[in-house]
């Protein structure tokens, strides 16, 4: 390392020539300013001793008050490698009493306006998601047990970005920083309404873990303004408002976890460094397998290491030609525009339909029988006339559809509802990628026998504006018109939309969500003891939605992933599934 950053030195005080990304040359001053690693790496960067915080001073008994210490003193501590030159023990209990390890002559002692207990930059992978969300997983399965976490885990319903644990997570060994994310995303779904030992209250359980996930899923904002800020550290500090509860539970002594103090640090790394998507080891750890283990693998397993770099070289050498060639083909086009492009929570998002349906001719009492869609025919005739005159009130529209009839008895039906978005920052200019989908399909036998149940996913509709909100409703039929059936039945002028969904709605979002876990309850909206379901245009449908069930002190045992939409009766909005369902419902 002290080789690699010796330039550092003469360039971070001269400064140097450096060509920003709008291609203009200025003059800079490069300096080391920030780390990227695991814990322990950090601990061995900073010469801490294990167990103690890198960037700061905080006791090790202090570390999991959730306060925070002043940064470690660079000039103390720079003074005390300088008494190098007094002899082993000298050197020895000046490093001691400075708070560092007596380790000879650091890389960054030398570097210019470098402080390195300030470059520790916070990481979401190995301290977030291996640290924090590992270790709360633990505790909650020793808080709840792990038997009813493993069956309410059968029995949540699926989407498109919740990964279903059919076998639960009590028994995962090796768990990957993905699959932590993955459970992440339904942990607090399934510790609701679990009755905790001698009678404790659930309450402050549930306050603390929706802490931890709001201030993860806060930490990867690709943007931070003062408010994202504080809304984080408040959501940090209703973890330690109520984790006494795992303590009275005997599930835990203390939180002296250096991964947990780290947190408060993340506003100081925020306002200096920008966000976490700049420093987080995500990236270099998937480059593992491309320079690592494929290099590995290349090689004959005897002195590996010149084989290995020779083939990374190979490689970078084909991959340079083959984009020379490439450009070549194309013309040799001028280096495009510079556009800047301002960072998003979300990128605007297109429903993909496909050319063909899936079902090309399915039959009305098909619909009502294998895809629920009861009130079908009653939604169309509504629907018909509302179209075609919109001014009409409801009870207008419901005395009209009454003399509607329909002149199909089949439609094209389609099983699948995809979005795609744009991602301005892919390597290669903007391409499209599937961030959502829909499920809408009857049970089916394959041909070795199994049985792939039904599956209607939940979504959020609105009113086509492009509003981020709007009302849920369980998605039964998507299907489209022939231009035939649309001359018969809509007036000259009247040109309806090409898809069409039946959906069946659930209640409006109540005004605040329910403490203490702050999600919105839902329930199935009805008229006389029957679902309300209307037929709308699919752009209506601005994307899926996860739900979960409200299990009571015990999971059902006859509640399965692929019938608990239809036995449980109330739900509440899970907004942890992505991203873009998190800034939406959050």
């Amino acid at each position: 390392m002290k080789y690699m950053l010796s330039p550092l030195k003469t360039a971070g005080i001269r400064g140097m020539p450096v060509t920003s990304g709008d291609g203009v040359t200025r003059r800079g001053h490069p300096i080391y300013a920030a780390f990227v690693g695991d814990y322990p790496e950090q601990c061995l960067v900073t010469c801490t001793k294990s167990g103690d915080c890198p960037t700061c001073d905080a006791p090790r008994d202090d570390l999991g008050d959730g306060s925070t210490f002043p940064l470690r003193d660079l000039e103390s501590i720079l003074a005390a490698i300088e008494t190098i030159d007094e002899g082993p023990t000298a050197y020895s209990r000046a490093c001691e009493a400075a708070g560092i390890k007596p380790i000879f002559e650091p890389f960054w002692e030398g570097l210019p306006y470098t402080n390195i207990f300030r470059s520790i930059a916070p990481d979401i992978l190995h301290q977030l998601y291996q640290g924090v969300v590992k270790h709360l997983i633990a505790w909650l399965k020793e808080a709840c047990g792990e038997a009813e976490i493993d069956a309410r885990c059968r029995r949540l319903p699926p989407n498109h970005n919740i990964r279903l644990f059919m076998n639960g997570i009590s028994d995962l060994n090796r768990v990957t920083g993905k699959e932590h994310d993955q459970i992440s995303r339904f942990l607090l779904g399934v510790i609701l309404d679990i009755p905790l030992p001698n009678g404790i209250s659930a309450d402050r359980l549930v306050s603390a873990v929706r802490g931890v996930l709001d201030f993860l899923n806060l930490a990867q904002y690709p943007m931070h303004t003062s408010e994202t800020i504080r809304l984080q550290s408040e959501a940090l500090q209703a973890f330690h408002d109520n984790k006494s509860v795992l303590i009275e539970l005997g599930v835990r002594e203390s939180f002296n976890i250096p991964k947990l103090h780290g947190c408060v640090h993340h506003p100081m790394y925020f306002k200096l460094f920008g966000t976490s998507d700049n420093y987080n080891t995500e990236y270099t750890e998937r480059l593992h397998i491309d320079l690592a283990k494929d290099a590995y693998r290349s090689t004959n397993f005897k002195d590996t290491f010149p084989q290995m770099t020779l083939w990374l070289e190979r490689k970078e050498k084909i991959l340079r030609h083959e984009k020379f060639i490439q450009w070549r083909v194309n013309g040799c086009p001028a280096p495009p525009a510079v556009v800047s492009i301002p960072p998003g929570i979300t990128y605007e998002r297109r429903i993909k339909m496909t050319k063909f349906p899936t079902q090309k001719a399915v039959r009305i009492n098909t619909l009502i029988s294998d895809y629920g869609a009861i009130s079908f025919r009653d939604a169309m005739a509504r629907f018909i006339v509302q179209f075609n005159n919109p001014a009409l009130s409801r009870t207008q529209i419901e005395a009209e559809a009454a003399s509607v009839v329909l002149p199909f008895g089949r439609v094209p039906v389609f099983h699948r509802i995809k979005y795609l978005a744009e991602d301005p920052y892919k390597a290669g200019g903007p391409d499209d990628t599937v961030v959502d989908s829909i499920h809408v399909q009857p049970q089916k036998t394959i041909r070795n026998g199994n049985i792939i149940p039904a599956r209607f996913d939940t979504a959020i509709i609105n009113d086509g504006s492009g509003k981020l909100t709007g009302v849920t409703a369980q998605v039964r039929v998507v299907f489209s018109l022939t231009s035939r059936h649309i001359e018969d039945l809509f007036r000259p002028g009247c040109h309806p939309p090409k898809h069409l969904a039946y959906v069946e709605w659930f209640t409006p979002f109540a005004a605040q969500p329910e403490p203490p876990h702050l999600m919105y309850k839902l329930k199935r909206s009805l008229k006389d003891g029957e679902r309300l379901a209307s037929i709308i245009p699919l752009d209506n449908i601005r994307r899926s939605i996860h739900l979960f069930p409200k299990f009571g002190a015990v999971a059902p045992e006859y509640w399965t992933s692929s019938n608990v939409l239809e036995e449980c009766s109330t739900f509440y909005v899970n907004c942890f599934t992505d991203r873009h369902g998190y800034a939406t419902v959050f």
